[in-house]
């Protein structure tokens, strides 16, 4: 049995992967509690696993934690995740393709295991990531934007009379503040990724699969305009792909 993790920045999410696909699929907030603690909580029940495989996109300490963690419950030196020139059907348009986040990198080849289609995958956690795959697998090349969360923070940073109090739903014309911020920034996320849709559509010129992961994604899924694949397991079905596979096409 693999482990297969997606260390985020605000997220912990995992599954075990085996011949019959990915089981026990979890995620817990970690950002609040610690790393260690949410590992703890997250993992301390788990059967010993022969293998970690970790994507890690929340630095260099998140991962000094992991390996700890892992080492001293389990005997085992996690398996961290960079990106390379090609797997599993992937080309990395990176010039130095390490440069891609591992969770990006898992993404892509977890679109391509179920779908030979091109495919827009998009991302949407903390930040929110959006890359472009050709039908032939070749990476197109992504972008990045803050996510619901940072748009808000920034919003509150940069303003003095904004200023969120109470309960909101989420209402296109809101009629308090706290509702106001909710909504504007969902809208404007909803916006990019339909135009994103749009334009890699346009730009790869045939059908396109778009695929939309990441703890947001839900609250995006019913505003978008366009018929999404709602996979919230993407990353760690890539990451199970990369565990079995090895380099190049």
């Amino acid at each position: 049995m693999t482990l297969v993790a997606d260390i985020g920045n605000s997220r912990l999410k995992w599954a075990t992967a085996g011949a019959g696909g990915l089981a026990d699929a979890g995620a817990a907030e970690h950002r609040t509690a610690g790393l260690a603690r949410t590992l703890e909580d997250a993992w301390g029940r788990l059967r010993a696993p022969s293998r970690v495989v970790v994507a890690n996109v929340a630095g260099e300490v998140a991962g000094g934690v992991v390996t700890g963690w892992v080492l001293a419950r389990w005997g085992l030196v996690p398996e961290f995740v960079v990106a390379g020139e090609a797997a599993a059907g992937v080309r990395n348009a990176y010039p130095e393709p390490e440069r891609l986040g591992a969770d990006r990198w898992a993404a892509l080849i977890g679109a391509r295991s179920l779908s030979a289609e091109a495919a827009c995958v998009v991302d949407c956690g903390t930040a929110v990531t959006a890359d472009a795959l050709s039908a032939h697998g070749e990476h197109l090349g992504g972008l990045i934007l803050p996510g619901l969360v940072l748009m808000r923070h920034s919003l509150l940073a940069g303003t003095a009379d904004v200023r969120p109090s109470g309960a909101a739903d989420v209402a296109l014309l809101a009629r308090n503040t706290a509702g106001a911020v909710l909504a504007g920034t969902l809208y404007a996320l909803v916006a990019a990724v339909d135009r994103i849709a749009a334009d890699v559509s346009a730009e790869i010129d045939g059908k396109v699969e778009l695929f939309l992961t990441g703890g947001d994604a839900a609250l995006l899924l019913p505003l978008l305009g366009r018929r999404w694949r709602h996979e919230p397991e993407l990353v760690l079905r890539g990451l199970a792909v990369l565990a079995d596979a090895g380099p190049g096409d």
